[in-house]
């Protein structure tokens, strides 16, 4: 006996996904088999409620699995801002197949919602805040994924960005005084470039401290 699988009921719900009812028949007995699908997803499988789907059975178990991955993305991507890059990890480290977390990434750049340049440049901003130079603020959007055409944009507002002043107030925040022993100035040098503020800011920030 070969098996069918009939589509029973396709049912909008409130996240603009469908729940797919289809029962499954074979020699062992019959079954109903429930899928959540994103409604592109099941509108590009052109079925109707009564189709024998059993050929197509397989692909809309993987438009489900991508359904997951996707729904699991924005839920992530509502929780904490990030970089599609840094969201596709998330989903694999959650166990989605990279078939399937690539093809849910690719719906949510499609979809265009995610606006990496501002998400980065706000990322930018709050490690400006807490008075990171340059090189690091720069590091860290890599680290977090962004794209280096991103990163490009993000360049534009730190070339406003006064690092020289914000290097001098870091110094004032950590130090009451400039330290005045040669190992204490080095170590505190060092701190600073680990900061991502270039050798030209440090000596600037200490030359303002200086004259004050």
């Amino acid at each position: 006996m070969r098996g069918t699988a009939t589509v029973k009921n396709a049912a909008p719900r409130a996240d603009s996904t469908y729940l797919i009812s289809v029962e499954v028949a074979n020699c062992s007995g019959r079954e109903i088999v429930e899928f959540i699908l994103l409604e592109e997803l099941w509108q590009s499988l052109e079925i109707e409620i009564g189709d024998d789907v059993e050929e197509k059975l397989s692909m809309i178990d993987s438009y489900s699995t991508t359904t997951a991955a996707y729904l699991s993305a924005c839920a992530s991507f509502a929780y904490v801002q990030s970089s599609l890059k840094a969201l596709h990890r998330k989903l694999l480290i959650k166990g989605f197949s990279k078939e399937a977390s690539g093809e849910a990434i690719d719906l949510i750049r499609r979809k265009g919602f995610v606006d990496e340049s501002a998400i980065a440049h706000r990322r930018a901003e709050l490690m400006v805040e807490k008075l990171w130079g340059r090189s690091r603020i720069i590091a860290k959007l890599y680290e977090e994924g962004f794209t280096a055409e991103v990163i490009g944009v993000v360049s534009a507002y730190l070339d406003e960005v006064d690092f020289a002043e914000n290097c001098e107030r870091a110094i004032c925040k950590k130090y009451p005084c400039l330290p005045s022993e040669r190992k204490e100035r080095d170590k505190m040098y060092a701190s600073l470039l680990r900061l991502g503020y270039s050798s030209s800011d440090i000596r600037k920030a200490i030359a303002s401290i200086m004259e004050k």
